[in-house]
């Protein structure tokens, strides 16, 4: 009878080490779930997690300066595996006809990013004072989709990599941008209200060469359908005034 049940005993013994190698204690569960790198921004068109960002870089529209007043604001953050953008671009008026006071179709953009941080290298541009961008977003249709929507640009948006001389504006004698055959690397989504597009977009950090914590710097360039400049962020008193948007990188 002892025999047997020291036996059983040995059995449970058993059982529950190999539970316990099994299962991992609840406090580690949820560090593992703490590391887990999680979406700082959900790109659907509802911009309340924006407001809930702490330590968000934002630029707004001066009124001082208003050569481009199309670009009413601008937000970037970043996380550990992507960047977000958020701009309002306030729509212009193309000789509007009564009862459609909103009527631009088209509304390409470009986001310029200093992804190494140094102003001394990559292209320069006219609209901001320190550039040395690596990389531009375009998207030469736009983020306006029929009946004054905002469309999902994931499969029409392009990246360039500046591979120029450096110091130099792309479209200038030294000056060279190479589209990379990319895909799935962005998103994006936005809502139009009252003659006012607001648009979010986020593309992973990989493609900019962003992967190391640091600072980036990010600007914005929106233009009508006849690529007339309409909005820029940041914006200066003048152009090429203020430096582009400072970003840190977790």
């Amino acid at each position: 009878m002892k025999k047997i049940f020291l036996t059983i005993i040995a059995a449970v013994a058993m059982v529950s080490m190999f539970a316990s190698c099994q299962e991992k204690p609840e406090d580690e569960k949820d560090k593992e779930k703490e590391q887990e790198p999680t979406e700082a921004v959900t790109i659907d068109g509802n911009f309340a997690d924006w407001a809930a960002l702490k330590d968000v870089a934002s630029a707004e529209l001066d009124v001082d300066a208003n050569a481009y007043p199309g670009m009413l604001a601008m937000k970037a953050y970043a996380d550990e595996t992507s960047i977000y953008v958020y701009f309002e671009y306030e729509l212009q008026e193309e000789t509007p006809e009564e009862g459609d006071p909103f009527i631009q179709t088209s509304a390409p953009f470009e986001i310029f990013v200093d992804s190494d941080g140094d102003a001394t290298t990559g292209g320069s541009s006219w609209i901001w004072s320190e550039v040395g961008y690596e990389y531009m977003l375009e998207d030469e249709t736009g983020f306006l989709g029929e009946g004054n929507t905002v469309r999902d640009m994931a499969e029409t948006m392009h990246i360039y990599h500046f591979d120029g001389v450096d110091g130099k504006d792309a479209w200038d004698e030294g000056g060279h941008l190479t589209e990379l055959e990319l895909s799935a690397y962005a998103e994006s989504a936005g809502t139009v209200k009252n003659g006012v597009a607001t648009v979010e977009v986020a593309f992973l950090r990989s493609v900019v060469n962003a992967s190391k914590a640091g600072t980036i710097a990010i600007g914005i360039v929106g233009y009508d359908g006849t690529w007339k400049t309409q909005g820029v962020l940041p914006q200066g008193e003048a152009a090429g005034a203020v430096a582009m948007l400072d970003v840190t990188l977790p």
